[in-house]
């Protein structure tokens, strides 16, 4: 799906800042999704249709430096499913259909919103193969694509038409058939526009010949790969055009990488656009080799705002390495397998959004991957609700929402790969991509049941936690240290009731200045004290230092041991709802109390007290002052809510 930024990107790109707003993106999606839902999410559209797709054959004639109007024929190569006297297909009703061409001869059809219902003379018989040719016409903009299905526009130095149809907007600008269960098994897509403008689109440029007009040229482009009607593209703008290629390892064949570019970028983009290149030779690497190595990758530059992953050539409002890696992820998970519902839709943006952290990991660095896991983590647990299982796909705040479709989406792919460890999630990765679903569609049943049979792991649990289930748990954590003893207590609140119990492993760090040991723990209830032995005097404890856990944690704790060395003493740190101090000699007579500023909060007096509790809960997190006054001294203190 499109990673996309708001209009406004284009002029961040120019000035040269550019800065990751991940709301602003799925935004755009929501607005492209919104206005393109009239044309049905059919589950069971096959049957619906009437027939199978195997060939297309695409001729478009369009020129933006004079306007928005298509000039299209398409040829449909396709397999009957049932005995059928018609047939079905999507284009909206403000398209015009000039003819539809059967065997050389005109074909009766008809038209009810937006299908077109084409009749046989007599009638089509089951599993025969057949053809038939659509000749139209207009202005898809006019019939209801003007908000990003199909875009006439200009990027200051020259016109641009852009086609973008995930996830219903295809028929708003060719004759198709919408489905998520039917994949084109191949294409040859030819592009008339004039001789000042490059046409970019699906598959291999086999050639640009001269047009029988003398004022335009022809683009061919051969795909010759299944591919879903929503990742048909076009783009036809004054294009500066470089390639680079890209090697691997122990290969002798290098995959060309084709941009098409903004002439006013062409400086910038032929630097940035070689981000691609590591990335490519680690997906190869990490997965299978590139799904379309016979043909190409590129980029063809476009201004809807940030990308989509159009198969073999995806559409970029720049080139920052997160968008590069989201897009180029997507040709493996979205591309060569593409989610079979957009109930489903996590299988393609879950995993762009995971392996674009995942690219920093390799390529920059481990706390750069880390602190991406940690950002998302912190936006996930900002709302207590929602699961990646989105309950329905026609509510576009549902569907395309960046907090649970892409980041929680990615998270439970990180938490599956620490549950599984590297080799077998990796492995699991690659047999998904071998599958019976490679070049096909998938559910989200089928990825469990590969990371299952490679793993030996029931993981029914798991995505039933975790892809259906709502929120994440809140988790309380306290411990204490008497020698070399320490009890440690876990309590657990499920963010929402849908999942009463989450059953996790909860790694913490216990650590001093010079020593430290990592344990995990497995409660199996929602309040679990834990009594162990740690060789060493315990400064700090941390959890899940390595990032691998999607919950919302508090810690606090103490060493007795240390504590009946010092004079005064203030645990936990960080505190929670009570603050605790100790006094080894003096007694406590007052404690007072100070925000960060300075100003001064409430006092508390005692009777010769060698230990007190403050009440904080009602203190909002943050840094404070305290005082606490004995016969002799006054102490002051710093601690943290």
């Amino acid at each position: 799906m499109r990673y996309l930024f708001v209009f406004l990107i284009l002029n961040i790109f120019i000035s040269g800042v550019m800065a990751q707003i991940p709301d602003e993106i799925i935004e755009y999606e929501k607005i492209g999704f919104q206005k393109r839902k009239r044309i049905e999410k059919r589950d069971s559209d096959t049957a619906f249709h009437g027939f199978s797709i195997h060939y297309h054959r695409c001729i478009w004639k369009l020129n933006p430096r004079i306007n928005a109007n298509l000039n299209g024929r398409v040829l449909f190569g396709i397999q009957l499913l049932d005995n059928l006297d018609s047939i079905a297909i999507d284009l909206v009703s403000g398209l015009g259909i000039d003819s539809v061409i059967y065997h050389g001869k005109k074909a009766n059809f008809t038209r009810k919103l937006d299908k077109v219902y084409i009749y046989h003379p007599s009638k089509w018989f089951k599993n025969s193969r057949d053809s038939f040719e659509v000749y139209y016409s207009g202005n898809p903009i006019s019939a209801g694509s003007g908000y990003g299905a199909y875009v006439y526009d200009n990027h200051s130095s020259g016109p641009i038409i852009q086609t973008l149809s995930q996830p219903y907007g295809a028929p708003f600008w060719w004759p198709c058939k919408q489905t998520l269960s039917d994949k084109i098994d191949s294409m040859d897509i030819y592009i008339e526009t004039a001789k000042d403008l490059k046409a970019g689109s699906n598959g291999k440029l086999m050639r640009v010949t001269p047009s029988k007009d003398i004022n335009y040229h022809i683009f061919h482009w051969k795909h010759r790969f299944p591919i879903a009607t929503y990742l048909v593209a076009i783009a036809v703008s004054n294009y500066a055009e470089f390639t680079d290629y890209a090697h691997f390892a122990g290969k002798t064949d290098s995959l060309a990488v084709v941009n098409y570019v903004f002439p006013q970028f062409e400086a910038k983009s032929r630097i940035e656009a070689k981000r691609v290149l590591p990335m490519l030779r680690l997906f190869d690497s990490l997965f299978t080799p590139y799904p379309f190595m016979t043909e190409k990758y590129g980029h063809a530059q476009f201004t809807s705002g940030g990308g989509m992953e159009h198969q073999t050539m995806s559409f970029m409002v720049n080139f920052s390495f997160d968008l590069i890696a989201h897009e180029l992820a997507h040709q493996w998970f979205g591309d060569m397998i593409t989610c079979a519902s957009w109930n489903d839709l996590w299988l393609n943006e879950g995993f762009a959004t995971y392996l674009t952290a995942v690219c920093f990991e390799y390529i920059e660095s481990d706390e750069v991957f880390k602190d991406k896991m940690r950002g998302m983590r912190g936006d996930i647990t900002s709302d207590p609700d929602g699961s990646v299982f989105p309950k329905d796909t026609n509510i576009v705040n549902v569907l395309f929402n960046g907090r649970l479709t892409y980041r929680k989406g990615a998270w439970l792919l990180h938490m599956l790969r620490v549950r599984l460890g590297d080799s077998l999630f990796f492995e699991g990765c690659r047999n998904y991509l071998k599958s019976n679903s490679a070049y096909g569609f998938s559910t989200t049943a089928q990825f469990q049941k590969i990371m299952e049979d490679v793993s030996g792991i029931d993981l029914g649990v798991f995505f039933k936690q975790w892809y259906l289930g709502e929120g994440f748990p809140y988790l309380k954590i306290n411990w204490k240290q008497r020698g070399k003893t320490v009890e440690l207590k876990i309590d657990q609140t499920p963010s929402n009731s849908n999942v009463p119990f989450w059953d996790v492993n909860i790694p913490i760090l216990f650590k001093n200045s010079t020593e430290s040991v990592l344990l995990e723990f497995r409660p199996d209830s929602l309040s679990k004290i834990y009594k162990f032995d740690v060789p060493f005097g315990i400064d700090t404890a941390i959890f899940d230092p390595n990032v691998t856990l999607l919950a919302k944690a508090s810690m606090g704790g103490f060493n007795l041991s240390k504590i009946q060395q010092e004079e005064i003493v203030i645990f936990p740190v960080p505190a929670n709802d009570v603050l605790s101090i100790s006094s080894r000699n003096p007694n406590i007579l007052k404690v007072e109390m100070y925000n960060s500023t300075g100003a001064f909060l409430k006092e508390q007096s005692f009777q010769n007290e060698k230990s007190v509790n403050i009440e904080t809960k009602h203190l909002p997190d943050g840094y404070y002052f305290i005082k606490v006054y004995t016969k002799d001294f006054v102490y002051s203190n710093k601690w943290l809510k």
